[in-house]
């Protein structure tokens, strides 16, 4: 068997036991929202992937891997932006983000798809507006959660939201709202175009 389908075997292995410990634990707090949480869909996403790659042609395994790749590493800047800072806050330490059921989630599976990616993506597959495509993620999951709340139901703790950045009540109104949501997709796009260029195809 090829090197890269042993590794990527090996990462949905992974990415399935972390899944679910994460929605194992999640759903003791949260119960079914656990399902409106980026970090949980980002890595559905990524579960999808894998197996599609056993699937279809390699070359679209490829060009669909540059979709999921910016989400789950989202998830994982995010982890360590958000969650970093409140965990020592509350808890005093970063032990809790290394917890299984977080830490493969928010950690390890963010690092095991960009090194799979750097590893076996084509070069010179993807073209200069891809990464303004791979936009469609974040995008069509923020009108899901606002939507969500205008039909919904608290989330958590009188939240109508997933994250608190969302939410016009938990920050200090829609202007930090919508500055926190664009520095988000600033950093999106940042990551996006250092992909891409990692993958261009050397013309010189």
């Amino acid at each position: 068997m090829k090197k890269e389908k042993i590794i990527k075997i090996l990462i949905l292995i992974i990415s399935i036991i972390g899944l679910w410990l994460h929605i194992i634990q999640g759903f003791k707090t949260y119960g079914y929202a656990i399902f409106y949480f980026f970090t949980v869909l980002s890595n559905v996403a990524v579960v999808a992937y894998y197996i599609l790659y056993f699937i279809i042609p390699r070359k679209n395994s490829a060009i669909i891997q540059g979709y999921i790749l910016e989400p789950i590493l989202l998830t994982g800047i995010l982890n360590w932006i958000i969650l970093a800072p409140l965990s020592v806050k509350y808890y005093g330490s970063l032990l809790p983000l290394f917890n299984p059921s977080n830490f493969i989630v928010h950690g390890l599976v963010p690092i095991l798809v960009l090194v799979d990616w750097i590893l076996f993506a084509p070069i010179g597959i993807y073209k200069k507006i891809d990464p303004l495509k791979w936009c469609c993620f974040p995008i069509i999951y923020s009108l899901f959660i606002y939507g969500r709340a205008l039909l919904g139901t608290p989330i958590f703790a009188g939240s109508l939201f997933p994250y608190p950045f969302y939410g016009p009540n938990d920050m200090r109104g829609w202007n930090d709202v919508i500055l926190g949501l664009f520095r988000i997709a600033v950093i999106y796009l940042v990551c996006g175009y250092i992909l891409y260029a990692v993958k261009r195809e050397d013309k010189s």
